[in-house]
């Protein structure tokens, strides 16, 4: 009775583990391509920016991301600076 229930349960482990690999796999993806999007964000409103480019702008808005730019880096000797990141809402 014993190594029937250890059999199953073995079983059932194994099968848990599959699942759990395969959902951790989804979220590393998930958090790859957000990063992504932020970034690509991020330049599209740069260049909103510095072009003045209105269809920019709007691609933006369509896709409801809404991006406030931290405060402007001030000199300093530091080399790094974090990059400010957008807010996207969805819906």
């Amino acid at each position: 009775m014993l190594l029937i229930a250890h059999i199953f349960l073995a079983r059932q482990i194994g099968i848990d583990q599959g699942m759990l690999s395969q959902a951790q796999q989804i979220v590393n993806v998930g958090q790859a391509a957000q990063g992504n999007l932020k970034q690509l964000a991020i330049r599209i409103f740069s260049d909103s920016q510095k072009t003045q480019d209105q269809g920019l702008k709007d691609l933006l808005e369509r896709q409801q991301i809404k991006y406030t730019p931290g405060p402007a880096p001030e000199t300093s000797s530091a080399p790094e600076t974090p990059a400010p990141t957008p807010s996207s809402t969805t819906h």
